[in-house]
């Protein structure tokens, strides 16, 4: 039997695409490093400070997600021929710091109402959190011309579509109910928080985990899709890293 032609790619935009990602995931650092993106409760109150947790609203999954962004970029740029398996994990990260910065643009509020940070900052931090979002999006979108980059096609069996879609559906849908059923929430809002932070990037890499048509991409997302559930897990288990917490739903 012959082994599958390797995948060909096209070199330069390839490496276009992953220098552009490493901008973005730079950029995304820079906007989570600002001052605005922290809490001025300290400052304002001299020797009372917020529990380390809680000086920001954005959970500590974020900096590990944009770090990934980071080295898949360079892993782009510097080595053309991934540039499938790469895209699949840059916009998997992408999708889910998307997710996140959405919810702190609107957590800002409640973060300034009821932390003691003033409404400006609040104001300032959503405003950055917007910009967070976009350019979240950029790495999506960036992310899928960097998967066209790639040629050749290893498409998935037919079961192997109907099972990614079904259980990203179920993901999507299940976990956040299950969610919002152990910690007792019954708003929409909790439901939304935990389907933008954790469930729908999941769901999304399960889908391409059966649909995308490059097995090493299909192998890819299904263990992108591991690895920010064990990240989840730990932001959960260990909420006390300096400055980040997992700000569930009041």
């Amino acid at each position: 039997m012959l082994s599958p032609r390797p995948t060909a790619v096209r070199v330069v935009p390839a490496r276009v695409c992953g220098g552009v990602l490493a901008g973005l995931a730079g950029a995304m650092g820079v906007l989570l490093a600002l001052p605005a993106s922290w809490s001025d409760y300290p400052d304002r109150y001299p020797g009372f400070r917020l529990g380390l947790p809680w000086q920001t609203p954005y959970p500590s999954m974020l900096p590990a997600l944009i770090a990934a962004l980071a080295v898949a970029g360079v892993v782009a740029a510097v080595r053309p021929a991934a540039a499938r398996a790469v895209a699949v994990v840059a916009a998997l990260a992408g999708l889910q710091a998307a997710g996140i910065a959405v919810v702190a643009r609107r957590d800002w509020w409640n973060f300034a109402g009821a932390d003691g940070a003033s409404h400006q900052r609040a104001a300032a931090g959503s405003l950055l959190a917007a910009v967070l979002a976009v350019v979240a999006v950029a790495v999506v979108v960036v992310s899928v011309l960097l998967y066209r980059t790639g040629r050749g096609r290893q498409r998935p069996l037919r079961w192997q579509v109907a099972g990614g879609v079904v259980a990203g559906v179920v993901v999507a849908v299940v976990v956040p109910a299950l969610l919002c059923a152990h910690w007792y929430y019954t708003s929409v809002t909790a439901f939304g928080q935990f389907a933008l932070w954790w469930s729908l990037p999941w769901g999304a890499g399960l889908v391409a985990a059966g649909t995308v048509p490059d097995s090493a991409a299909r192998q890819t997302a299904v263990l992108s899709v591991l690895a920010s559930v064990l990240l989840a897990v730990f932001c959960l288990a260990a909420p006390t890293v300096f400055g980040f917490g997992v700000r569930l739903p009041d």
